[in-house]
């Protein structure tokens, strides 16, 4: 036989087969270790606000600190609104402050107007201001200051002569705080 057309005869492949059994399931792994604890999700940590849209005279004695009535309630979350025109922290923290007043003022006099934390003026909130009679005057401010849990925050604001102070029409005074950390 010649050699060569032995090397150029090609066989068919056939069909391939049936697939067979699976076999059995070997052993689990051991568990790995547990990763860091990630970052804390996004979003506020706490907050809450309360506002005012009834038109009132509200009379200021001498000196005297009077709370601005936030009688409307927005959404909260880690915060209670326990206590009227009060704001209470659940969590201590870094919160941002905003708020704002809109009124007039029956007499001529010096208005002061500062958020308050458990009763005390918070410095970077006070804002004191002299009121022609019935002109409106906007205080507005924001802040950011270290709070701790169980804090009751609210709005004031007092006069160097007893006055009658008007609040507006529509949204009148504002509070809100923000747990930033």
């Amino acid at each position: 036989m010649n050699s060569n057309y032995l090397l150029n005869f090609v066989i068919p492949q056939g069909p391939t087969g049936p697939t067979g059994i699976q076999g059995i399931t070997g052993p689990t792994g051991a568990t790995g270790a547990t990763g860091p604890t990630g970052p804390e999700s996004d979003g506020l940590k706490a907050y809450g606000g309360k506002y005012n849209n009834t038109e009132q005279t509200i009379s200021l004695s001498i000196a005297t600190p009077s709370q601005v009535p936030l009688a409307n309630t927005m959404p909260n979350s880690n915060t209670t609104y326990t206590t009227a025109n009060t704001i209470t922290t659940s969590q201590s923290g870094i919160y941002e402050i905003n708020y704002f007043i809109n009124m007039s003022a029956a007499v001529a006099t010096t208005v002061t107007v500062a958020v308050r934390n458990n009763g005390t003026n918070i410095p970077s909130t006070v804002i004191s201001r002299a009121l022609s009679v019935g002109t409106n005057s906007l205080y507005s401010g924001s802040t950011i200051v270290n709070l701790a849990s169980g804090a009751n925050i609210d709005l004031a604001m007092s006069a160097l002569l007893a006055v009658g102070i008007t609040l507006g029409t529509g949204v009148n005074a504002s509070l809100t705080i923000k747990r930033l950390n």
